[in-house]
């Protein structure tokens, strides 16, 4: 079912056309490791764009979050083969993530129309036999989405002189700020200038 005009309003009509799927995927571990619910948000957010911006525009359908942390050692209920390492102190807790994160994704999702409808979760932490840690210090937060394009939509046109390029979008304040270069650290290196990392993510 089509509107019968895409200009004003107008009856729904039954209309055969020719539809791709799509699938579009992208991770965003640091911002998520840092403030765990916008930066899984804008995760969610980010790859939502890319939907739209396929073609000449394209409809969002399911999406997939997924998450991999360190041991959670939910309070409790800690598991015997969950030790006590240090955390970074620039990120959340590996439990706040896997948490406020799925919250995060979740909420903007559905805000937008695109629920979360299957995903992961994964934990570890364990220290080597000859002392090498291996963990999720930072986590990775993947999100993916399946939409549709009509086969009509699927290219751009052809920029023309005289079109316009235009800037959509408020002042964006201490956002963002060094994200490349922040988020390719070491999971707590230049940990005195951990509050800087908070300016870098995109929320």
């Amino acid at each position: 079912l089509r509107p019968s005009s895409a200009t004003g309003p107008s009856e729904y009509k039954q209309t055969a056309e020719l539809s791709h799927l799509l699938l579009t995927a992208e991770t965003h571990n640091f911002p998520t490791g840092v403030a765990p619910f916008p930066g899984a948000e804008t995760g969610t957010g980010g790859r939502l764009r890319d939907t739209h911006a396929t073609g000449r525009g394209s409809l969002v359908g399911a999406g997939v979050s997924a998450y991999c942390t360190g041991n959670l050692r939910i309070p409790g209920f800690e598991q015997p083969w969950e030790d006590e390492a240090p955390l970074a102190p620039n990120l959340a807790t590996p439990l706040d993530i896997m948490v406020s994160a799925s919250n995060g994704a979740s909420d903007y999702g559905n805000k937008f129309g695109e629920p979360v409808l299957a995903g992961f979760a994964r934990t570890f932490g364990m220290e080597l036999d000859n002392g090498e840690r291996r963990e999720w210090l930072k986590p990775i937060m993947f999100s993916a989405g399946l939409g549709q394009i009509p086969d009509v939509q699927s290219k751009k046109g052809d920029p023309e002189v005289g079109m316009w390029v235009v800037k959509v979008g408020g002042p964006a304040y201490r956002i963002g700020l060094g994200g490349g270069a922040a988020s390719s650290k070491a999971g707590g290196e230049d940990a005195d200038l951990a509050a800087l990392d908070f300016d870098a993510v995109q929320r």
